[in-house]
């Protein structure tokens, strides 16, 4: 019987439900109370805690379909028949129930019986010295040739994560048979599992968890053992579906299918590699998304935002040439939205993220490609081998082109890449000083004998629009073209380009020829003459050529919402707090506003929250923002604010947003006050004495901020519970169970629009960091208590290690290595051995994974003779590659080389000789 993926996931969780584990729900992509995992990797990494112990067991069975997100092998999705970076694992679990023979029983049992494969061809790998497990296997009929033992690397499975449980495993595979061998195993009797080739395929692992790995990589016994077990549902479909590869079957073949209609193009051997990308990547995106992972610049984000580039990179090669990944994501959701109906909740959210992020980088995608190429040919004709750090980085800081994606392609090409020198560039990039803009201006205006006509503003009601080329600039010399590669200036009669003015930036965007295209990084302006400064990607720019201008429009949404946020702001805070508010400066960007203004003293919280409230009740009431050219005098009339300072001409553009909102104001704004949306203060502070300044969000920005915080301190509260169960143990009234909102309950409770939200987002924040602040300095207190406490019962040592000392003199000399033991206990021996001995000098050496960690210690009575414990480090650090030092009677130090520690502690003692005359 040909089992759906669908059916294979209902038919594990009934079977382990018959076998009396609890059915637990697929946890987010985003780890919980783990900082170490960027993502859900594994079916186990909800159940961490559990394998330690360091919670209370709602269940000790449990079994799941979780969902994983893993991009270890990104670059080999769409060229192999298996890899994903988003996939379900199927697992069953033991927390200090059951162990190897009853998972081993329930193993064979799902996998014979309810999968149907035969028993004839299933193969099993075990850990080198895991005869206990070789047993169990025997007594199911597994004959011994068809028991494979393996290594460390392939059979002793390592923690989700940096820390946590771990042990030997032992593997399931189906023989597929003698033809899926490859080229060099089909003659080959002995080919087994463990073979790279594709004839056995693993489709079952069964975690022996017995140890507790440290974050030092040190393992220790668990208090109880337990079983982790992974199965991946599209590989166990691979083998029960018999198709070829994990795309061909049923759920991912749908959305291959889907793509194959959209785009008029059959799916086959040679376009493989960009459907399979397709299909996957676009799956990862959907789910990514929906569990509140948004594309972003750095962490996780930036893999999504990767994932999309790559999506994109991969459909170009098949033909699309438009925004396309979002149109596949209401299939995804059709398929997997009855399992996880988080997807569908956030369908509309899912398709606009997605469709915004593939517009950004269609923007220059094919410049960067076409100017990659021209890079590659002249790389062939050189015979150059390795693309440099210099040619990736200008891809990168020019055309936005991603430095990884550089390297797939350039590596596909048979280069090597270099990313030192990428990273080198990058660093320099970053630490240059960037020449003011002010002299630039000057230096353009300066050096021209005509004049430069006013440039007409049209970018209040337009976001692109045609014009002539006025004048072109290059170095600040004025020229007739400007051609591919070269940075300028160019100036048309009008713009849709708002210039930089009244703290609002500068647009960017493009300038657009016949053949031609110029990225505008920066919009600036001097006497009503607009600069568009940027690069020329392709063709070349002349005079008196008309051109079309488009800014990024929705880089100028943004700022619009931000630029009216400030003026709401203004309105609050002389609401609030007085009439005696002045603006002093502001400053507009695409993702915040900055807010300077005049008042004596620093806001209280209540009065933040306030002032908050009033403009998210502006925002609400959606405003229709009027806009008005007037005359100076008749202007002032209007009781309009102006900004402190500010030099005026004889019309001025007034701003109003309802009554409390009346502004001079020349800048880009929103059309009515519920474009905003949202608004929230992030930070409160004084730039000079008699000012202060605010900083806050706009719009979807303050969503995604309170589900990073509220993330983040879920993260900190589970840290703290676990160490706290370590500390209290079953002690009830320690631990901390505050009720943090769910990314998706905040994007709920924002979409009901009420100005309240933040208020109460902001409560739920500070209540939590208060208890979990308050609650941590009296764990950090029991913590050390319990360590010294600990650490004084192991330190009854000491008289066995004086046994052993010896003597030069009359000083007590102990040397002794130990191998990753805890610094803080050393010392406390040390003080233990220095109670017993009056005079006596220690030299202690500690193995770590890292290198080798010194110790020495000695009492007063011995320092008067000479020794000197921070001379001694001195040396030791010298002969071990490493440093440090210390006083008198104490030094610490490490080196990188412990195989030489025997050797120094002799030259260590020998010097102690030669000081003491022995």
């Amino acid at each position: 019987m040909v089992y759906s993926v669908k059916e294979i996931r209902q038919a594990f969780l009934e079977f382990f439900k018959s076998k009396g584990h609890t059915i637990v729900q697929s946890s987010s992509l985003v780890p919980v109370g783990d900082p170490t995992l960027l993502f859900t990797t594994a079916g186990m990494v909800q159940f961490k805690p559990y394998f330690t112990g360091a919670v209370d067991l709602p269940f000790t069975r449990a079994a799941s379909s979780q969902k994983c997100l893993r991009t270890t092998d990104l670059e080999n999705v769409g060229k192999t028949e298996r890899h994903c970076t988003f996939f379900e694992m199927l697992g069953n679990f033991s927390f200090g129930d059951y162990f190897k023979k009853e998972a081993i029983d329930f193993s064979y049992e799902f996998s014979t019986k309810i999968l149907g494969f035969p028993h004839e061809k299933i193969w099993i790998t075990v850990y080198l010295d895991d005869d206990e497990a070789i047993e169990i296997w025997k007594k199911k009929g597994i004959p011994q040739e068809k028991i494979v033992k393996l290594g460390k690397k392939d059979n002793f499975w390592g923690p989700a994560g940096e820390s946590g449980a771990c042990g030997p495993c032992s593997e399931l595979y189906l023989d597929r048979g003698i033809e899926k061998a490859g080229p060099n195993c089909k003659n080959n009797l002995d080919c087994k599992p463990g073979c790279d080739c594709d004839r056995f395929l693993e489709f079952w692992n069964i975690v022996f968890n017995q140890f507790d790995q440290d974050s030092s990589g040190i393992l220790h016994p668990l208090k109880q053992t337990g079983i982790d077990t992974g199965s991946g549902l599209e590989r166990v479909a691979l083998l029960i579906q018999n198709v070829d590869s994990v795309y061909d079957t049923d759920e991912l073949k749908r959305i291959i299918s889907f793509i194959e209609n959209k785009i008029q193009l059959k799916y086959d051997s040679l376009n493989a590699p960009s459907f399979r990308v397709l299909t996957d990547h676009s799956r990862a995106i959907a789910f990514a998304i929906s569990d509140g992972i948004y594309p972003d610049k750095a962490g996780r984000g930036y893999v999504i935002r990767r994932l999309i580039r790559r999506g994109v990179l991969f459909g170009k090669k098949i033909g699309i040439d438009e925004p396309f990944i979002y149109k596949i994501i209401p299939e995804i959701i059709s398929i997997y939205s009855d399992e996880y109906p988080e997807l569908k909740n956030k369908k509309n959210e899912i398709e606009k993220i997605v469709q915004s992020e593939e517009i950004l980088f269609w923007n220059t995608l094919e410049l960067g490609l076409d100017h990659l190429e021209n890079i590659l040919e002249k790389y062939s004709e050189k015979k150059e081998k390795v693309f440099s750090g210099i040619d990736s980085f200008r891809l990168y800081g020019t055309y936005g082109f991603p430095p990884e994606m550089t390297k797939e392609i350039v590596l596909e090409r048979g280069l090597e890449f270099d990313e030192n020198g990428f990273n080198e560039e990058l660093e320099k990039d970053r630490t240059t000083s960037r020449e003011t803009w002010k002299g630039k201006k000057e230096s353009l205006l300066s050096r021209i004998e005509e004049k430069i006509p006013e440039t007409n503003f049209t970018g209040y009601t337009e976001t692109k629009s045609g014009s002539e080329i006025s004048f072109l600039f290059a170095n600040g010399v004025k020229v007739n073209t400007l051609e591919s590669g070269q940075e300028g200036v160019i100036i048309t009669r009008a713009t849709p380009f708002y210039a930089e003015s009244g703290g609002q930036l500068g647009d960017t965007g493009y300038i657009r020829g016949k053949n031609s295209t110029f990225q505008v990084t920066d919009t600036q302006k001097e006497n009503d003459v607009y600069f568009h400064i940027g690069i020329v990607l392709s063709g070349k720019f002349s005079e008196k050529e008309i051109v079309e201008l488009e800014i990024d429009e929705v880089r100028r949404k943004n700022l619009s919402k931000h630029h009216s946020g400030t003026h709401l702001l203004n309105g609050a805070l002389r609401k609030i707090l007085g009439s005696h508010v002045m603006q002093k400066a502001s400053l507009v960007c695409p993702d915040y506003l900055r807010f300077d203004f005049s008042h004596s003293k620093a806001l209280e919280e209540t009065e933040i929250e306030k002032i908050e409230e009033t403009v998210n009740i502006s925002i609400k009431n959606s405003i229709l923002v009027n806009t008005k050219v007037l005359p100076i005098e008749e202007a002032k009339k209007t009781n309009a604010v102006s900004v402190f300072d500010e030099k005026y001409g004889d019309q001025v553009r007034v701003v109003g947003m309802g009554e409390d909102s009346i502004e001079f104001c020349g800048g880009v704004h929103v059309h009515n006050t519920s474009e905003i949306e949202y608004f929230s203060i992030l930070k409160e502070s004084s730039p000079g004495a008699g000012n202060r300044r605010i900083e806050a969000i706009c719009g979807n920005f303050v969503i995604e901020y309170f589900q990073k915080i509220f993330q983040e301190l879920t993260q900190k509260i589970q840290t703290y519970n676990l160490e706290a169960k370590d500390v209290y143990g079953e002690t009830s009234g320690k631990l901390i169970e505050f009720p943090i909102p769910t990314p998706e309950k905040i994007s709920k409770q924002f979409s009901e629009n009420d100005p309240k939200t933040i208020s109460e987002m902001r409560k739920i924040k500070r209540e939590a960091e208060t208890e979990l602040n308050s609650k941590n300095l009296i764990l950090i207190k029991e913590k050390k208590k319990k360590s010294i406490s600990e650490f004084e019962k192991k330190s009854d040592t000491s008289s066995e290690i004086l046994e052993n000392a010896t003597h030069i003199k009359d000083i007590v000399l102990v040397v002794k290595v130990f191998e990753n033991e805890n610094l803080d206990f050393l010392k406390i021996l040390g003080d233990k051995l220095k109670e017993k001995e009056k005079k006596i000098l220690i030299l202690f050496a500690n193995i770590t994974t890292d290198g080798v960690t010194f110790l020495f210690m000695t009492n007063k009575i011995t320092t008067e003779e000479g020794i000197h414990c921070g001379d001694l480090m001195k040396k030791a650090c010298q002969l071990t590659s490493g440093r440090g030092g210390g006083k008198a009677d104490m030094a610490q130090g490490g080196g990188k080389d412990s195989s030489s520690i025997p050797s120094t502690l002799d030259e260590i003692v020998n010097e102690v000789k030669i000081k003491l005359g022995a």
